[in-house]
């Protein structure tokens, strides 16, 4: 037997532990590790949560949003640019652009918005959780003029804005849904009205929009049987361009939640906004649960969303809430995550390399031993 072969195999044993203790400790860090980090500039706050990388614009209610570790992940963006009054002229609940009435502008052009300061924190419920409020007094415009001001400080509007290291579940008077820990960005708002003017309803406008080839939405709908399925419509086409504008209705599903996906033009689906079924309503003499009636249109970039809550001289307050966030399975594991998927493959690979470099070494040295020895 060769004196060095214990050598040689304590060596490779020894490669093999180190090659072990080093990838345990690092499956454990990335399994159990959560950090929420958060900053705030001039121009927005930003949180990142795990893999979740969002910032919210301070000019105007906008949320920015990405995969962190995947740097091949588009960006993400959902904004509410204004809102509308409006009065269903032909009957049919759906919003066009022609039938509104009024418009109170979200930008900071024509509003100044406030922002809280940042509530950071940790409970035993959300974990590590970061959460702050933007709001302003808004104005009335009419649309054929949007430089005729109506009536000033109509409403005063609040969006809040949280993350939270844990899932969450809320309930509506549909039923109970989750807000997504470290994945997800729960933004609800709530409209208190100071001074009436004629209208029917108020109309949400959202823009939705997805980066790269990103550029499909999935629109899951109701079939009027209490099942959902999907509509795939292409943000890339301006359907404003036709000489009638091109509107459809959203068909709302029986969820407590609606929801639209950002997906790849290869069906692979990669992030979500979801939005109330209902809104409350606080009236002077009661509260009421209303539908919240949708439609849509494309802009060649993008999506151009619509709610149409009904109000009349008695509304005090309206409350929404909606969330952003991504979907794992829609991206590309990143470098980390592949090797914590092969980690024992990568282990006995590393380890053999290992042991490949230094025993040659080992032999050498040993016989390099017995020469000098000769030579003295």
């Amino acid at each position: 037997m060769n004196p060095r072969f214990p050598n040689i195999v304590f060596v490779a044993i020894a490669c093999v532990i180190m090659t072990t203790t080093a990838f345990s400790e690092f499956r454990s860090a990335g399994s159990e590790d959560y950090a929420l980090f958060v900053s705030v500039d001039d121009a927005k706050v930003c949180f990142i949560s795990g893999n979740f990388s969002v910032a919210i614009t301070r000019d105007w209610p906008r949320v920015i949003f990405k995969h962190e570790e995947d740097p091949f992940s588009p960006t993400f963006e959902v904004s509410c640019p204004r809102m509308y009054g409006h009065n269903d002229t032909d009957g049919d609940g759906l919003f066009d652009l022609s039938e509104a009435t009024y418009t109170m502008f979200l930008d900071s052009n024509h509003v100044e918005w406030n922002m809280t300061s940042i509530e950071q924190g940790f409970n035993n419920e959300l974990g590590e959780y970061a959460a702050f409020g933007m709001g302003s007094s808004l104005n009335a415009y009419l649309v054929e003029n949007n430089e005729t001001l109506v009536l000033s400080d109509w409403a005063s509007l609040m969006f809040w804005f949280s993350i939270s290291e844990k899932s969450a579940e809320y309930t509506n008077s549909m039923g109970s849904y989750v807000i997504d820990g470290g994945t997800q960005l729960r933004m609800n708002f709530s409209l208190s009205v100071k001074d009436y003017i004629e209208m029917d309803a108020l109309v949400l406008e959202r823009f939705l929009q997805g980066g790269g080839s990103t550029n499909m939405f999935h629109l899951i709908e109701s079939t009027g049987d209490d099942e959902a399925y999907v509509t795939k419509v292409s943000g890339t086409i301006d359907e404003r361009e036709s000489e009638e504008a091109i509107i459809h209705e959203f068909s709302c599903t029986s969820e407590p939640m609606q929801e639209i996906l950002f997906a790849k033009e290869d069906g692979i689906a990669q992030a979500f906004y979801r939005w109330d079924s209902k809104a409350i309503s606080d009236y002077a003499d009661n509260t009421s649960i209303s539908d919240l009636e949708s439609s849509y249109f494309t802009t060649g970039n993008g999506m151009m969303l619509h709610s149409r809550l009904e109000i009349d001289n008695r509304t005090l307050q309206v409350a929404h809430e909606a969330s952003v966030g991504l979907l794992e399975a829609g991206f590309v594991g990143s470098v980390s995550d592949w090797i914590r998927e092969y980690s024992w493959s990568v282990l006995i690979v590393c380890s053999v390399a290992i042991a490949l470099v230094l025993i040659p070494v080992f032999l050498r040295r040993g016989r390099k031993g017995p020469r000098e020895k000769e030579s003295k």
